[in-house]
C-alpha cells in the first residue's frame, strides 16, 4: 500500500514540474487571456457590449459580465499544446508573430497571428477557427485590441450550421471602458 501511495505521488509530482517546465513554442495566449480575465472579473469594467445573432440585436452596457465564459473562445485559440508543436508554420518578428496551420493538419485554429507594441507587449490578436464534423460546422472569426496590456476591445464573429439546420451567423462586439 505504502509503495502505491509513493509511485503515485512520484508520478504527479513529475506531472507537475513537466508542466511548470515545459517551454512555450508558440505565443502564449491563454497566459495573457487568463491574466485579462482575472484582471478583468476583479475590477468589472463598464463594458458596452453589441450581440447579433441572425437579424436580431442587442445592446448591453453592463458591469455584470463573467469574464471566464466570455473570453472562453480566445483561450480555446490557444496553440501552445504539447501535441501542436510541429503542426503550425511560424513568421515571427520583434512586430508580430503569424503562425498558420500547416497543410495536412486537421485543428480547429487555422490562424492565430498576434501584433506586439514596442515594449513586446501584444496589440492586437486575431484568431480563425473553424470546426467540421458530421453534426456540426462552424466559423469564429476573433479579434482582442490591448492597450499597455489591458483588454478594450474584443470581437467574435462568425457562423454556425447544424446538419439539420440553415447557417446561423453571429457577432459579439464589446468595448471595455476604462477609467
Amino acid at each position: 500500500m505504502r509503495k502505491l501511495l509513493f509511485i503515485s505521488l512520484l508520478l504527479v509530482g513529475c506531472t507537475e514540474s513537466e508542466t511548470q517546465n515545459s517551454t512555450k513554442t508558440y505565443f502564449d495566449l491563454a497566459g495573457l487571456v487568463n491574466q485579462q480575465i482575472i484582471e478583468l472579473n476583479k475590477n468589472q469594467p463598464l463594458t458596452h457590449k453589441n450581440l447579433t445573432i441572425e437579424e436580431k440585436k442587442e445592446v448591453l452596457n453592463t458591469n455584470k459580465i463573467d469574464w471566464q465564459k466570455e473570453l472562453e473562445l480566445f483561450l480555446q485559440a490557444d496553440i501552445n499544446k504539447q501535441s501542436y508543436q510541429l503542426s503550425y508554420n511560424k513568421e515571427e518578428t520583434p512586430q508580430m508573430a503569424i503562425y498558420t496551420l500547416k497543410e495536412g493538419e486537421n485543428l480547429a485554429v487555422k490562424s492565430l497571428k498576434i501584433i506586439f507594441e514596442e515594449d513586446k507587449s501584444a496589440k492586437n490578436i486575431e484568431a480563425l477557427i473553424q470546426t467540421e464534423n458530421y453534426l456540426y460546422q462552424s466559423e469564429k472569426h476573433l479579434l482582442m485590441t490591448l492597450d499597455k496590456n489591458h483588454l478594450t476591445h474584443y470581437q467574435i464573429e462568425g457562423w454556425q450550421e447544424l446538419f439539420i439546420g440553415k447557417k446561423k451567423n453571429f457577432k459579439v462586439d464589446g468595448i471595455v471602458v476604462r477609467k
